[in-house]
């Protein structure tokens, strides 16, 4: 728990610091690496810009609903050739302030951290993968969906396999995050085909992802 506060007491320059310092590549270096240590900022920054970059442009004026609705929504068409982009646009679309706000809060604490742990490829690696298997199970159902939930369970479910006994405030009541990890669960699997307009389906995909992450991953830097 000290060593997780420690980490989110840091600015965001020392927290990619602390991973350069730390850690050695053991990967073969490719473009991806390359890009990734040209960036200025942390990687979480340009991911929360880019979300709220989408949310923005639902609600410029000037830009054509047909055309965020075609490219950055789950629908009955995602599963064409011309259209299969959408599995991982979605995930960084938002119509709803709320919506917006709760998914890039989860996503500033808990990739923040594992960012600073396991770097900016892993983090980028579990939010697409999150995106794209919550994108997959949800697109069996009717109807449209976006946001980054998927996407951020991925990276809650990730971190919790990593550090089950630290504190998460759920409801700003301190509950140890194996038991959040237990309740998010619960809530994808039950809540499937409940007619509530919730994306239970992406949700539990992203659990999913990030449980598959973690053990296809574990003791690797």
């Amino acid at each position: 728990m000290i060593k997780i506060a420690k980490l989110l007491s840091k600015s965001p320059q020392q927290l990619k610091q602390t991973y350069l310092l730390n850690h050695k590549p053991q990967f073969q270096y490719g473009q991806v690496d390359r890009f990734l240590d040209r960036l200025q900022m942390p990687l979480y920054f340009y991911l929360i810009g880019i979300n709220v970059g989408v949310y923005a442009l639902w609600h410029f004026p000037a830009v054509d609903k047909n055309f965020m609705y075609n490219h950055f929504t789950l629908h009955p068409g995602s599963m064409s050739l011309r259209e299969l982009h959408t599995f991982i646009t979605y995930s960084f679309s938002h119509q709803n302030t709320l919506h917006l706000l709760f998914n890039m809060v989860t996503f500033y604490f808990f990739g923040r951290t594992i960012e600073a742990y396991f770097g900016s490829k892993r983090l980028l690696a579990i939010y697409m993968a999150g995106a794209l298997v919550g994108g997959l199970m949800q697109s069996r159902q009717a109807g449209i969906s976006l946001g980054a939930s998927a996407a951020c369970n991925a990276l809650l479910t990730y971190y919790i396999c990593n550090f089950p006994r630290e504190i998460i405030l759920l409801f700003f009541i301190p509950v140890p995050a194996w038991i959040v990890g237990l309740l998010i669960l619960y809530q994808g699997w039950s809540g499937q085909g409940d007619g509530s307009g919730i994306g239970h389906d992406a949700h539990l995909g992203g659990c999913l992802a990030g449980l598959a992450f973690y053990f296809a991953t574990r003791g690797k830097i």
